[in-house]
């Protein structure tokens, strides 16, 4: 990777994880203007790691290596990305309301418009299974 060197110096680190930042929130918005989805941008300092999604104590020496959060309160043990991604729906769900989720099974023949790629559909029911469209 060409990257490796420029890594080494920390100011072209940064620099370079800058640039591969603003590219990632480019495709994302270009993406969700194309799919007519709205982003929610939440504040960098919210406490989404280190908050318990079950009561809502907050772990204030969470560190990044804790990979799993153990409530002091409550004693809830939960992954720790997953406790986060918890608490940024509820984010969701608390700012614009309740959030339904996209993801209803369907009939393989409702989704061949959107899903049909290089003559390959792929269904939501049965995940990771590809068949030829002839």
């Amino acid at each position: 990777d060409y990257t490796q060197g420029m890594m080494k110096n920390h100011k072209l680190a940064k620099a370079t994880a800058d640039v591969s930042f603003y590219e990632f929130n480019r495709q994302l918005e270009y993406k969700s203007n194309y799919q007519q989805k709205q982003i929610f941008r939440v504040d960098k300092f919210y406490p989404s790691s280190k908050t318990c999604c079950v009561c809502g104590n907050i772990k204030q020496d969470l560190t990044l290596k804790d990979r799993i959060y153990k409530c002091k309160s409550r004693g809830n043990i939960i992954d720790r990305d997953l406790n986060a991604s918890i608490n940024l729906h509820k984010f969701v769900n608390e700012t614009v309301g309740i959030v339904n989720s996209e993801f209803t099974p369907m009939d393989l023949t409702a989704l061949l418009d959107d899903l049909a790629i290089n003559q390959i559909v792929t269904s939501k029911v049965e995940v990771g299974i590809q068949q030829k469209f002839y």
